[in-house]
C-alpha cells in the first residue's frame, strides 16, 4: 500500500477479527466498534468470530492476511500478553508480529456460581473446598478466565479442577447445569443470567466493586490478598501495516471509545474505557506480558 492509498483509507470492507465466540465481552464490544467505525467511514464493517487455541487460531487467521489495515484484530491481553507465558512453544511473537493500534476496555473477572450451589460467599466456597474429596471444578473461557481462576486457587490455598471450554458462554451453560462448579466469568457475559438469579457473583478480581453489582465485593475485600486480575481489549494489525493506516485505524477506535454512550455502556457491564495511542498499548502489553508471566510462576499454572 502506498501513501495514497494510505491517504484515502478506508475505501473498502473492514474486517474485524475476534479471537472469542459470539456472545463473549470481546464480541459484542467489536459489534458496537464495527457499527461506529461504518457510520465514520461509510464503508462495510464485518465481525469475524475465531474461537479455538485461546485466540492463537484468530491471531494467525490474522497474520495471514495484507499488512493493509483491512484484517483488524480486536482482541485480549490472552493473545497479547498470556499465552506467550501458558504456552511451551507459540505460533507467532505476539510484540514482533502485530501493531499495536488502540485500546478498548479493561475488565475484570466474576467468580460465579449457580444459584443453587451450597457456598454463598467465598468464605463458604473455600471452606467447602477444603472440605470436599474432590476438588472443585472450575471453567474457563478465555485465558483471563483461567488466569484468574489459578490465581484465587493459589492464594486461597485450596485444589480445584481446570476444565477449558472454546468461550465463555459454554462455561457458563455447564455451570447452569451444574457439569462444571464455579467459572470467573466476565461481567457482559454473566450480568444477564445473574439478573436472572440463575448464577450468583461471590466476588469480582478488580481493586474496586462494580458500579452494576455494588453489594458484590472485590476478592481482596473477601479475604483472598492478591488474587486481583483485569483483564483489557485492544485493536491490533499486522506488522508493517503504514502507520498512515494504524493513525486513522487508533482515531476511529478512540472516537469510539471517547463517547460518552460507549462509557456509558461499558460501565453497565462492569469495564472501563481504555485509550491508549499506539505506543501506549505496545507499551502496556509489554507490562502486561510481564505480570502474566509472574501468575504462571505465582499460582504454578502448567504449559500447554
Amino acid at each position: 500500500m502506498g501513501m495514497a492509498d494510505a491517504a484515502s483509507f478506508p475505501s473498502r470492507r473492514i474486517t474485524l477479527v475476534v479471537p472469542f465466540p459470539a456472545g463473549s465481552a470481546t464480541d459484542a464490544v467489536t459489534r458496537r466498534l464495527a457499527e461506529s467505525i461504518g457510520t465514520a467511514t461509510n464503508v462495510a464493517v464485518v465481525v469475524e468470530n475465531k474461537p479455538g487455541a485461546d485466540g492463537n487460531l484468530a491471531a494467525l487467521s490474522v497474520l495471514k492476511a495484507e499488512a493493509d489495515g483491512y484484517t483488524v484484530f480486536v482482541t485480549t491481553n490472552s493473545t497479547q500478553a498470556a499465552n506467550v507465558n501458558l504456552f511451551n512453544s507459540m505460533p507467532y511473537d505476539p510484540a514482533r508480529d502485530f501493531a499495536p493500534v488502540a485500546g478498548i476496555m479493561t475488565i475484570p473477572m466474576m467468580l460465579t456460581v449457580r444459584a443453587e450451589f451450597p457456598a454463598r460467599n467465598v468464605a463458604e466456597f473455600v471452606a467447602l473446598a477444603k472440605a470436599r474429596e474432590k476438588p472443585l471444578s472450575f471453567g474457563s473461557g478465555n485465558t483471563s478466565s483461567r488466569g484468574a481462576a489459578e490465581l484465587f486457587r493459589f492464594r486461597a490455598g485450596i485444589p480445584m479442577q481446570h476444565v477449558p471450554y472454546r468461550g465463555m458462554p459454554q462455561a457458563l451453560t455447564d455451570v447452569l447445569s451444574g457439569e462444571i462448579d464455579c467459572v470467573f466469568a466476565d461481567p457482559a457475559s454473566a450480568q444477564g443470567l445473574v439478573q436472572d438469579g440463575r448464577l450468583r457473583v461471590l466476588a469480582v478480581t478488580s481493586h474496586e466493586r462494580l458500579a452494576p453489582m455494588p453489594n458484590v465485593p472485590t476478592v481482596t475485600e473477601a479475604g483472598i490478598s492478591g488474587a486481583d486480575l483485569t483483564a483489557w481489549v485492544g485493536v491490533y494489525v499486522r506488522a508493517g501495516t503504514p502507520t498512515d493506516v494504524i493513525a486513522r485505524l487508533n482515531e476511529l477506535t478512540t472516537a469510539f471509545v471517547s463517547r460518552e454512550e460507549t462509557r456509558a455502556y461499558l460501565e453497565s457491564v462492569g469495564a472501563k474505557p481504555f485509550r491508549a495511542t499506539p505506543d501506549e498499548l505496545g507499551a502496556f502489553q509489554a507490562a502486561d506480558t510481564k505480570r502474566w508471566a509472574e501468575i504462571v510462576a505465582i499460582a504454578k499454572i502448567e504449559n500447554k
